[in-house]
């Protein structure tokens, strides 16, 4: 190739990354959708991602949207329905096992924070079954759909994944690699990033925080709680904490529903 054909290449090469931002994710995007994705990156540089490093995630094999999450809410969830199967035997049964396997994380969390154990166990019931529906989502890829596609949460979303990815890049992780629910929660305790941030706790005192970890899972659930208005004896303000987990009547209504049955 000669000189002057290798410089013209070069210049229409660095011409298509000045007007296109993220012209490296274009394969593998709906055309529909690339504006907003766009526009996406341009916001999360201006919260200190390098471009490079978002066209690098942003075209990795791995990422996809998923238009069907859009407009998903949790609010008409029964949690107290008989498909749900909380109160069943075999569910009380699961739970007090619980209680007694890990008797010595949840009696240190009672004791750190004042929240009762009956209704952590019930929180980590209801979201995951203590672990064993945890998502299956990259949440990278569900936020980046939300801040993409959906503008009613679009900025929330927007926020929430730059969370993300500050978590990964603090603690060396593939993006990737986290997985969790198509509404962008991971871990046992089903934190979003921002939550991850201001409430995830060590609770074995290993020296890093993992959700997908009973201890650290219970003591996050318990600080979250006591940040959020909990305090031993006082029903009103404890139903308030609860509500804060999760903005919905009937998981309220469950969480104490479960460990009062734990109870008995």
């Amino acid at each position: 190739m000669r000189t002057v054909s290798r410089i013209a290449v070069f210049a229409a090469a660095l011409a298509g990354l000045i007007l296109l931002p993220c012209a490296a994710v274009r394969a593998g995007v709906d055309p529909a959708y690339q504006d907003g994705l766009d526009r996406l990156v341009g916001d999360l540089e201006k919260q200190g991602f390098a471009r490079e490093e978002l066209k690098g995630i942003f075209s990795d094999s791995r990422f996809e949207l998923y238009p069907h999450i859009v407009g998903r809410t949790g609010k008409g969830m029964n949690y107290m329905s008989r498909r749900f199967g909380l109160l069943t035997k075999r569910s009380i049964k699961r739970g007090r096992s619980v209680l007694e396997t890990y008797r010595n994380v949840l009696r240190s969390a009672e004791k750190d924070y004042g929240v009762d154990k009956e209704i952590i166990v019930a929180i980590l019931r209801v979201e995951t079954n203590f672990g064993s529906a945890t998502g299956v989502y990259p949440v990278l890829n569900s936020l980046t759909t939300m801040a993409v596609i959906e503008n009613r949460r679009s900025g929330w979303a927007c926020a929430e994944l730059a969370e993300l990815l500050a978590i990964c890049r603090e603690q060396n992780r593939d993006p990737f690699s986290i997985r969790g629910s198509w509404a962008g929660a991971f871990g046992i305790s089903q934190f979003i990033p921002s939550s991850y941030v201001k409430f995830a706790v060590d609770g074995n005192s290993d020296g890093r925080i993992d959700l997908f970890t009973m201890s650290d899972a219970v003591a996050s659930v318990a600080n979250y709680l006591r940040s959020h208005g909990w305090e031993k004896g006082k029903s009103e303000e404890n139903r308030q904490a609860v509500y804060a987990y999760n903005h919905c009547d009937s998981y309220v209504k469950a969480v104490f529903a479960y460990a009062k049955a734990l109870r008995k």
